[in-house]
């Protein structure tokens, strides 16, 4: 097996790197991102005793707090939140 030894200058050496770094960023600004949302299979396997619980919970809390307009979320502020929460949840990976 050869092996061949290339030099180069601190100067070349910086535009490479800087060069991969944003060819990988622009790959990554095309690659659609992945959410919990879109992905069916965390659902789980049918359940329809858990769904009706779940739903009576539902209920349950709506009855508590339904006309109660402070207790519940808007659902653009859900929506940003969750944006951050994926974001924050990605940043450490």
């Amino acid at each position: 097996m050869t092996q061949t030894v290339v030099s180069i200058n601190s100067d070349e050496l910086e535009t490479l790197i800087r060069q991969v770094v944003k060819e990988e960023l622009v790959h990554l600004m095309k690659t659609p991102t992945i959410s919990l949302l879109g992905d069916w299979e965390q659902e789980g396997p049918d359940d329809p005793e858990g769904d009706r619980l779940l739903l009576h919970e539902a209920l349950d809390v709506l009855r508590k707090h339904g006309d109660n307009p402070d207790a519940w979320t808007k659902w653009e502020d859900f929506e940003a939140e969750l944006e951050h929460a994926e974001a924050t949840c990605c940043k450490n990976f």
